[in-house]
């Protein structure tokens, strides 16, 4: 396959052999929306090849149409030049490139293959779209069937807008993928490719299993579907946006290992497409050149560049109602896609998922230095360099970052749409957001922002500070910064929080949201039922069609609402709508929770009330409220010519608007710290009282110190009159007597921590005052080590928290971190006598100390002369660690170790047998019944009865011995009955009946041992330090 990227280079050369293969052709295209556009070609010799039928052509008209389509198509000018681009350059880059064979032209060239589809034709055997040219550059001209195919789809000539837009597409990609890789020099190599474009192959009028609203890529073709009216919205599959997305996809597939396989992969798929077709339309329209009545100049073409109206809008061309499908700039609006990772379980399928990176698309394009362009060869470098088969949205990042110029700014970015992956370098704070129309509400839920680690926080809406709070400045209690409310600007507003930890450390994070408070659909009406209401008592003037205004008094909950209409209805609809979710679209729904009708009542005449107390779950704040009056019921947002319509904005309360008031307190040590609060009242002020004396007053927050329980009354007055009280007991936490202690080892503290048994569960926060201001939580009292790395003296804090009773207790103290004088250490002298007795001797010079304490055996002891010998006995021999601590007059304790090896010199312990004890039987043939005991044998004695008997039977076998050790002593015997002279392991401790008595002698042997010595491996042979006897038994 030829590449038209080499006739850049060649353009002179190869010009007289394209022209006979390849014609730049003028087309008739457009749609119902973009309307008509004469597409005029360069001749050969560049003099302009105008559209001239599609400039005669006279829009249809008759009931049918008028009524689908109300306002007729314009008939427009493109004229679309592109001399520096790679592709096309024999014709100045006009892609409408066509291939001229035996008087045919085929919508054909070397980067798009336009196949049309055919009724009653497999797939297979579809063909590309020609018609006759028997002049060659013959204008792209089809009028059979042209006025049912605008009813049906709203297009005009589906496949000349489907090979003009791909031809656009290509021509950028290839631009584009040759700026990032300069070297390679066609377009997919066999090896060594940067990148891969090849011809792509489109298939107009067919959709893959008859989906005739979807096109698709299918990994071999593009799919354009034919559309239709049967939803009043999907046109053609061939409009531009549709088209270039779709060949996103393909770009996609054949420059990266990421498929279209569910999931996230698919969302970032969809993103990419999304991307691609706003890149495109970016270059489409940069190619443009001035002319008369040209499209760019038109209503919609004004529109598609201007980023206040559709040019962030995808597939606005598509759709009769020139609505899109989906918001690139702020995905939420079509009401299902997300615009934050965060929220990406809100979203259902990859259309909706991919909002994320395409807000984040939206936000670079649109940085200083940065536009469309510039955004996409990023967007193209991350998908060939980094994407991988695996790669979800958080490693799409990632690859973003990595192929970035300005990591730092694209960080930044996709930080403000909740992806931080692992190279972006961010230390993000984790919070929730609620989106509250001109309000938002922040709730920080990073476990780091507790009291005890926060130190600051500022909160900021589009660079401007609405909370800069540090602690305990009188700026507001921890609770109310960690969750509050800011107000947004008009319009889209970034929300930044910025923690500072007492460890020095800074964590930060965004969140975008859009503000506005007035309702996104507003239906036409032309009726007036009346010309005022009253609502909770607020007169609220409806003097038109539709009003909207705000009502001064909050709305409670558990209150009840109620309009009181100032004329009567004479039995009409009233339906009540309540934007819980924010939005600004009124939505019904089957799920009750989230149903935003509240209440749909007919045969109204005077007035209609209702609750929310069903509805506790939403969140307090601005609030919209519908009204719609109507002849019968209608959604939301519909249409009416008999009806009117009152929209309220409210402060919505969760509660009722009764007046309370509470109190909480925190102790820190022996002082106590009460803060009030209260509902129901503008501008409270408390007064305090202790077991009835007023303490003081006008102030919300007072500090005093308590050591036995008090009665505490808050009084919260209105206008200096107090409207309610509170009162209960608080009772102090006594002192636990916190203290530390610190044990020097070289640069090396070894804290422990001394103090009462806790009856809750504590938490410990140590400052240790060295030049990095270390701190650090711990949730245990267990000894550790912290090394200053350095000598000195060091200011040490130690704060006890026992949150559940909202009390700290702090200890400090400087300790004394320096290295002792040479030849301090303590000699270790091991008994010649006792070989366990050791004698430590401290060697201290002149050291002056106040304490000396050994450690051995992990229990330490004081001996009464400090600075003499000690003398210790360990139990065991073996291994053993010593310490010496010593306190310096100063108050640092210093510990000195040393490791000895103590040999056991005990004997071991031996076993010895004296004799044995055997009970028998005597008798003959098959009966042993004469007993005998023979009492005392000895090693290789024998023995037998004096009657001559044949047989015997061993009742019990006693062995006596001995243990050096005084030991407790086991037996084992074997008895070799079968008299073949081997003992046999089948055969231990085994009484053999009936032996048969002969002149040859039956062996025994029996084995005394320990525990610790253990039994005999081999049978008869005893272990080290065991003992073994034998004996024989004959006729």
């Amino acid at each position: 396959m030829k590449h038209l990227t080499c006739a850049a280079s060649l353009a002179i050369a190869a010009l007289p052999a394209l022209a006979t293969q390849y014609q730049a052709v003028p087309a008739f295209t457009g749609n119902a929306t973009m309307g008509i556009n004469c597409v005029h070609a360069p001749g050969t010799d560049l003099v302009t090849n105008k559209a001239d039928k599609c400039s005669q052509f006279v829009p249809p008209t008759n009931p049918r149409i008028d009524a689908q389509f109300p306002t007729p198509p314009t008939t427009n000018n493109i004229v679309y030049r592109n001399s520096q681009s790679k592709s096309f350059a024999a014709f100045d880059g006009y892609p409408m490139v066509v291939e001229v064979e035996q008087g045919k032209c085929y919508l054909r060239n070397e980067l798009v293959n336009t196949i049309i589809a055919e009724r009653n034709v497999a797939p297979e055997d579809f063909t590309t779209y020609s018609y006759d040219c028997p002049n060659g550059n013959e204008e792209s001209y089809d009028d059979s069937n042209m006025l049912y195919k605008y009813i049906v789809s709203g297009a005009f000539q589906p496949q000349n807008d489907a090979h003009l837009y791909a031809g656009v597409t290509m021509q950028m990609a290839v631009d584009y993928l040759s700026e990032l890789y300069p070297e390679q020099t066609s377009l997919c190599p066999a090896w060594n490719a940067h990148y891969c474009i090849n011809q792509m192959q489109l298939r107009v009028n067919y959709s893959v299993d008859g989906q005739t609203y979807s096109s698709s890529w299918d990994g071999t073709y593009v799919n354009l579907a034919a559309g239709g009216n049967a939803f009043g919205q999907f046109a053609h599959g061939s409009s531009f946006d549709i088209v270039s997305h779709e060949i996103g996809h393909a770009l996609l597939t054949w420059n990266s290992d990421l498929q279209y396989s569910g999931g996230e992969q698919s969302a970032v798929h969809e993103a990419f497409s999304d991307m691609t077709t706003i890149a495109a339309r970016d270059y489409f329209f940069k190619q443009l050149q001035p002319t008369i009545d040209a499209f760019q100049d038109t209503p919609f073409g004004q529109s598609w560049q201007n980023g206040k109206a559709k040019k962030w809008w995808f597939a606005a061309d598509r759709n009769f109602s020139g609505t899109p499908s989906r918001y690139i700039n702020f995905p939420r609006f079509d009401l299902i896609s997300v615009d934050d990772y965060r929220d990406i379980e809100e979203a259902s399928g990859p259309h909706q998922k991919s909002g994320v990176l395409s807000k984040f698309f939206y936000l670079l394009s649109n940085q200083n230095g940065w536009d469309i362009e510039k955004a996409y060869k990023l967007v193209l470098s991350a998908a060939k360099q980094c994407f991988n088969s695996n790669s979800d949205i958080d490693h799409a990042g990632y690859c973003l970052v990595r192929q970035a110029s300005d990591p730092v700014l694209v960080s930044t970015l996709l930080q403000q749409v909740g992806v931080t992956p692992s190279n972006s370098g961010v230390n993000n704070l984790q919070f929730d957001v609620t989106r509250l129309l001109d309000e938002a509400k922040y709730d920080i839920t990073d476990r780091s922002f507790s009291y005890s680690q926060v130190d600051t926080l500022k909160v900021l809406v589009n660079g401007v500070a609405q909370v800069n709070w540090t602690k305990n400045t009188g700026q507001g209690s921890y609770s109310s910064v960690k969750s509050s409310n800011v107000m947004l600007d008009s319009g889209e507003s970034v929300i930044e929080l910025k923690v500072r930890l007492t460890n020095g450390q800074e964590k930060n994070a965004y969140r975008i949201v859009y503000g506005a408070d007035t309702p996104r659909c507003v239906p036409e009406t032309a009726d007036i039922a009346l010309s005022g209401l009253t609502v909770n008592g607020q007169h609220v003037n409806a003097n038109s069609g539709y009003t909207f205004s705000t009502l001064q008094q909050p709305v409670y909950s558990l209150n009840q609402f109620m309009a009181q209409f100032d004329a009567q209805l004479n039995n009409r609809h009233v339906n009540v709508y309540a934007d819980f979710n924010r939005n600004r679209v009124f939505e019904e729904k089957t799920d009750l929770l989230s149903n935003e009708l509240l209440l749909s009542q007919s045969n109204v005449t005077t007035d209609v009330n209702f609750d929310f107390s069903n509805f506790q779950h939403i969140e307090t704040g601005p609030m919209l409220l519908r009204i719609r009056i109507d002849d019968a019921k209608q959604s939301g947002c519909a249409k009416t010519a008999t009806g009117q319509v009152m929209d309220l904005l409210i402060d919505f309360v969760q509660g009722s608007d009764i007046k309370t008031v509470e109190f909480t307190h925190q102790q820190v040590n022996d002082s106590i710290t009460l803060t009030a609060s209260s509902t129901g009242v503008e501008n409270p002020t408390y007064n305090w009282y202790f077991n009835g004396q007023q303490v003081a007053q006008d102030t919300a927050v007072i500090t005093r110190q308590m050591t036995e329980t008090t009665k505490v009354r808050v009084d919260l007055l209105s206008n200096g009159q107090v409207v309610q009280t509170t009162e209960q007991d608080v009772t102090p936490v006594a002192s636990p007597l916190l203290n530390f202690s610190c044990t020097v080892q070289q640069t090396q503290c070894q804290f422990s921590v001394q103090h009462d048994v806790l009856t809750v569960s504590p938490r410990y926060l140590w400052s240790f005052g060295d030049n990095a201001n270390t701190k650090t939580t711990r949730y245990t009292n267990e000894t550790f080590t912290f090394n200053y790395r350095d000598y000195g003296q060091f200011d040490v804090t130690l704060d006890l928290y026992l949150d559940s009773l909202n009390t700290r207790f702090t200890a400090t103290k400087r300790v004394h971190v320096e290295s002792l004088p040479d030849g301090v250490s303590f000699d270790v002298t091991v008994s010649q006598e006792e070989p366990l007795k050791v004698t430590l001797t401290p060697q201290l010079g002149a050291l002056n100390i106040i304490d000396l304490r050994w450690n051995v055996e992990q229990v330490w002891h004081q001996p009464q002369d400090r600075p003499g010998p000690w003398d210790y006995t360990f139990a065991h021999a073996g291994t053993h660690d010593i310490y010496m601590a010593l306190t310096l007059s100063n108050g640092a304790i210093h510990t000195i170790k040393q490791t000895v090896v103590l040999e056991d010199m005990t004997p071991p312990d031996v076993v010895t047998i004296s004799s044995v004890d055997v009970s028998m039987k005597y008798g003959w043939w098959n009966s042993c019944w004469n007993e005998e005991t023979i009492r005392g044998i000895r090693n290789n004695q024998v023995i037998n009865s004096s009657y001559n008997y044949s047989k015997a039977c061993i009742n019990k076998i006693e062995v006596n011995a001995t243990s050096s050790a005084n030991s407790p002593i086991r037996t084992e015997f074997w008895i070799d009955a079968n008299k073949n002279g081997v003992y046999e392991a089948k055969e231990r401790n085994k009484y053999s009946s009936k032996l048969s008595l002969s002149s040859k002698s039956v062996n025994v042997c029996v084995v005394a041992y320990t525990d610790e010595q253990g039994s005999s491996a081999v049978p008869c042979v005893p272990q080290e330090g065991a003992d073994s006897m034998q004996f024989q038994i004959v006729k």
